[in-house]
């Protein structure tokens, strides 16, 4: 049976449906995530190992990220060190000398071969998919440790610090292309025992451990990603209750204390990038709106103490429409695809803004239409 957490198999059929039928428009988006995926069964799976130097323990295993804003520097005494420059992001923390990079490129990858596998029914995609998730999780000789103590490190002052989880955030791809290639029979018990194993290592490390404790007590998009994360890796393991936890815990600690009653969230405002850290810190709340269901818990139309998630999208969403109207310094249009995204999920959990969310999706670049996410979150046809 297959089990989604992130998306929604009501979505994903009716993207089916319409692709059936001729010259409909998704039919680009098809070519192109097949084309996409074909390219990936010829290139190898991506290991943690793969870096050309270990992490400061010497293994590499261990994750190693380099803080996005860490450059070098000259001291006066003589020497190089290094030091993090606020809003300034250095290039080389995207570089193949680290693994930021390459776990992206990672979940990217196992999504894709899992959506074209349910898309077209070839093998050849689920295993790629099967044997990239084997690469990065299982297999003894490539796999990662289920730990972040160095990421987002700075050679020489820091070894890692909490906000480095936010890299993790994306292994939500992982876990839904299992329930995507589940029907392949290219993953058994024991894996998938074994990937449980992993998240429920990797998701008490979050909690338990220095560098984790110091992502979960962000105030601000990291902080949300933090508890989108934990929740959804409870759910993977089977602990349903845990996940409902951190669900009703986030309720006043990330909804309340984040977003003001007109949809504002001051910290994000106040950061280097406004619209940027506004955007990511929605789309991890509309991740644990999409989580609660599963615990049988409404956060879409929660409202706590004044404050609502819907309120935080009707804010950003005049400047989704009108990227000019962004007062403040850095660009929305930066963030298509982010943006495309959000709009696409909210469209699935608020149905009663349905038609101006529809007006603003299709009023993105034509391009953006043949992109994957039509048809992982493809829209309710009936509004069509």
């Amino acid at each position: 049976m297959m089990k989604l957490y992130t998306l929604d198999i009501a979505c994903l059929e009716r993207a089916r449906r319409a692709l059936a039928r001729p010259g409909y428009r998704l039919g680009s988006a098809r070519e192109l995530l097949l084309s996409e995926a074909d390219r990936l069964c010829r290139t190898p799976p991506e290991s943690v190992v793969s870096k050309p130097t270990p992490a400061p323990g010497g293994d590499a295993h261990d994750y190693l990220s380099l803080a996005p804003d860490a450059w070098p520097t000259l001291r006066r005494t003589g020497g190089s060190g290094w030091q993090q420059r606020d809003g300034n992001l250095n290039p080389a923390a995207q570089r193949d000398d680290y693994d930021a990079a390459r776990l992206a490129r990672m979940t990217d990858r196992c999504l894709t071969l899992g959506a074209a596998w349910y898309f077209t029914g070839q093998r050849v995609y689920a295993q790629a998919a099967a044997e990239q998730i084997r690469c990065w999780f299982i297999d003894p000789e490539t796999r990662m440790r289920p730990h972040l103590n160095y990421a987002h490190s700075v050679p020489g002052d820091l070894a890692g610090q909490g906000s480095g989880l936010y890299e993790t955030a994306s292994l939500w791809k992982v876990i839904d292309s299992l329930g995507l290639i589940s029907t392949s029979g290219m993953m058994d018990a024991e894996d998938l025992a074994a990937l449980r194993l992993w998240f429920g290592t990797f998701s008490d490390w979050m909690f338990n451990s220095p560098s984790g404790l110091e992502g979960y007590v962000w105030h601000d998009w990291r902080g949300t990603s933090h508890d989108a994360q934990r929740t959804l890796y409870r759910l993977f393991c089977g602990d349903s209750a845990g996940a409902a936890n951190v669900i009703r815990h986030g309720l006043t600690l990330r909804l309340a204390a984040q977003f003001d009653r007109e949809g504002r969230q001051a910290a994000a405002l106040d950061s280097d990038r406004p619209f940027s850290a506004s955007l990511r810190n929605l789309e991890a709340h509309l991740l644990l709106n999409r989580y609660a269901e599963q615990v049988d818990i409404d956060r879409w139309n929660r409202v706590c103490c004044g404050r609502r998630v819907r309120a935080g999208l009707e804010y950003l969403l005049p400047f989704m429409c009108e990227p000019d109207l962004w007062p403040w310094r850095d660009r929305v249009s930066d963030e298509q695809t982010r943006v495309q995204r959000v709009l696409l999920q909210a469209l699935r959990g608020y149905v009663t803004s349905g038609a101006v969310l529809r007006e603003a999706l299709l009023g993105m670049p034509e391009e953006m239409q043949a992109r994957r996410e039509w048809l992982l979150w493809y829209p309710d046809e009936r509004e069509n």
